[in-house]
């Protein structure tokens, strides 16, 4: 998909306990026409590899890291790199 009707925003730092939740509603939405990009504040709570597992195979989700700069810095990063 190379550009989707909808960029879905998602910065992460230490929600481990919500984020899987949301990630879960995400592809269970009809509209399909969507990309999610998450991006990986500097979070300390190492579920690093439980969301990529949840997105692994799934071509609308994209992952970045980054060191921890607020979630304005995330927002900014995630938007920088929507289609």
């Amino acid at each position: 998909m190379n550009n989707p009707k909808v960029s879905v925003l998602m910065p992460y730092y230490n929600m481990s306990k919500y984020f899987l939740d949301t990630l879960k509603s995400l592809k269970e939405q009809t509209f399909t026409d969507w990309e999610c990009i998450i991006i990986n504040d500097g979070s300390t709570d190492n579920d690093r590899n439980l969301i990529l597992d949840n997105i692994k195979n799934d071509f609308r989700f994209r992952y970045y890291e980054q060191n921890n700069g607020g979630v304005a810095n995330a927002k900014n990063t995630a938007a920088a790199l929507s289609r």
